[in-house]
């Protein structure tokens, strides 16, 4: 629905001292000043927050404002006054957004899409974009109306979040692979809602609508994080290549409340033109989280969103001094296709010893939906650290939160491979190294090991390539025949441990069991049956 709907003739007059009203408080703005004194590029916008009750996205004459919502410019904050009204200074191209209460929420679309922007854009989009942008609006919008509704989902107590890495589909193919490997099984899920963190499809826009209505499907809302493959690369700056973006999601820098926490989705993936990008977060990104963050309680869980992990952000530095003070926060962003857990140190100047949490997240699409195709078809796309492909859940209670990995094509408790030959002849056994690859194992994660319920023996911990992405990548292809598209070479993984087998084990079965306790206290096992053999028999 367009929250912008202009109220018809009788609505207007319906408002009319209200309006009256309302605009003798302009302190000295009339509706038709469309552009303030002090820099002609800035148009004085207005409007009001409301609740729909009726939730027909028109603000009917019996429905209040809202007071003390907060509504941003993507740099400033407001708050609105005790008849939901607000203020706000905006430039050509700026997105005018309300940030969703806790209780409440703005209008979803058919897909789950939460409707919260307006976008000042007298001059609309550059006509000769390669995919849709923004259709040109009025010098002078009059008065915005923001409507919200009581938030049908409970917002009390623990609550769960969807944070789903680079679907990025290439074509309607791959979409179907996403509709069949994460949002199907996703339908009927215990969170709340879900985060696509970046790169929702792989450069053509033309695939985003097809993109949200599979992940619409799953009947939970959508926020979605702005990707380095979700821009115009047809442009030559920056500003612009959010234009589709924006007409699709609306900002790509925004926040939101749930329940206990607070959400902040930053766009960190600055366009330099002729199709380069890097990760930076500009002036405007770090202006609009130190408004908004005067907002927000200081114990409050800041939960930060982004798409390019922050050790790829020259200046990651300064969103790490906004958050210094605040001893609850936790970021994720996706980008490189493999997962891996960061604990970042804050600026020195900060005085901050306990590192930040950063989580490189798993991604829906794998490695790129590369690889063999399964019974059904479906790549087996395992990530290039030796991961599945699949998603986070994100347990939040209070200030606290947890993780849990919930890989595609596996049982979710299932959360490790274990590697080590099935037969290994007995003068071999001491040599031969068990390797778990805990999939979403950190620097703070305790695993260990033991053979016949035998002790238990401390793994360690020791980044190299999966020994399975090895293998999967040598037998990709047969006969000189590949099958699928070829998968990209391995990456050095940061959740392998391992240990040497012990070495007195006589001849006959026995089994290896891995035991992995996380940081969020999550005890995960493994298991694998193999043989020791007479060295007469190894070959057998």
């Amino acid at each position: 629905m367009d929250i912008r709907k202009k109220p018809d003739i009788q609505q207007s007059l319906r408002h009319l001292t209200s309006a009256a009203v309302f605009m003798s408080l302009l302190l000295g703005c009339t509706r038709g000043e469309a552009q303030t004194a002090s820099d002609p590029e800035l148009t004085r916008l207005q409007g009001v927050v409301y609740e729909d009750e009726n939730r027909n996205g028109v603000r009917d004459e019996r429905e209040k404002g809202l007071a003390r919502v907060r509504v941003s410019n993507g740099r400033d904050v407001v708050l609105t006054d005790v008849r939901g009204r607000w203020f706000l200074d905006a430039r050509p191209d700026d997105t005018i957004f309300v940030i969703k209460p806790r209780h409440w929420i703005p209008p979803l679309d058919q897909d789950g899409l939460p409707q919260f922007s307006y976008v000042h854009n007298p001059k609309g989009s550059p006509a000769d974009l390669d995919y849709e942008g923004v259709a040109p609006t009025p010098e002078d919008p009059g008065v915005i109306y923001f409507p919200l509704y009581r938030n049908p989902i409970e917002e009390e107590g623990d609550f769960k979040v969807v944070l789903m890495g680079d679907p990025q589909s290439r074509d309607l193919t791959e979409v179907d692979y996403l509709a069949r490997d994460i949002a199907e099984p996703l339908v009927g899920t215990e969170a709340s809602f879900g985060v696509g963190l970046g790169d929702l499809v792989f450069d053509d826009l033309d695939i985003l609508p097809a993109h949200n209505t599979v992940m619409g499907r799953t009947g939970i809302p959508w926020f979605n994080v702005y990707g380095n493959h979700d821009m115009n690369f047809d442009v030559a700056e920056d500003a612009l290549a959010d234009e589709t973006w924006q007409r699709i999601y609306g900002p790509a820098t925004y926040s939101f409340d749930w329940a206990t926490a607070h959400f902040i989705v930053l766009d960190n993936v600055y366009y330099e033109g002729n199709g380069k990008y890097r990760g930076e977060f500009t002036e405007d990104v770090l202006e609009f989280v130190e408004s908004d963050l005067e907002h927000i309680g200081k114990q409050t869980l800041v939960v930060l969103l982004m798409h390019i992990p922050l050790s790829g952000v020259r200046n990651a530095d300064e969103l790490l001094r906004l958050i210094a003070d605040r001893p609850n926060t936790v970021s994720f962003a996706a980008h490189y296709h493999f997962q891996k857990h960061q604990f970042i140190d804050f600026p020195s100047d900060t005085n901050r010893a306990e590192p930040h949490h950063h989580l490189i997240n798993s991604t829906a699409s794998g490695s790129w939906w590369k690889g063999a195709p399964d019974e059904y078809g479906i790549p087996h796309t395992m990530m290039r650290c030796g991961a599945p492909n699949g998603h986070t859940m994100l347990g939040i209670r209070d200030f606290d939160y947890e993780l849990r990995f919930v890989p595609a094509g596996f049982d979710d408790d299932q959360q490790m491979h274990v590697f080590l030959p099935g037969s290994i002849p007995q003068s071999k056994v001491a040599q031969t190294e068990v390797v778990a690859n805990i999939w979403f194992g950190s620097s703070r994660s305790n695993v260990r090991m033991r053979v016949d319920e035998g002790p238990w023996m401390t793994m360690r911990r020791d980044a190299r390539p999966d020994p399975y992405f090895e293998m999967a990548k040598l037998s990709e292809s047969i006969n000189g025949q590949t099958r699928g598209r070829p998968m990209p070479d391995p990456s050095q993984s940061s959740h392998i441990w391992v240990a040497t087998l012990p070495d007195d084990l006589p001849p006959g079965g026995h089994i290896v069991e891995v035991e992995s306790t996380d940081m969020f206290g999550n005890v995960d096992h493994g298991h694998r049956i193999f043989r020791v053999t007479p060295e007469a028999n190894s070959n057998r």
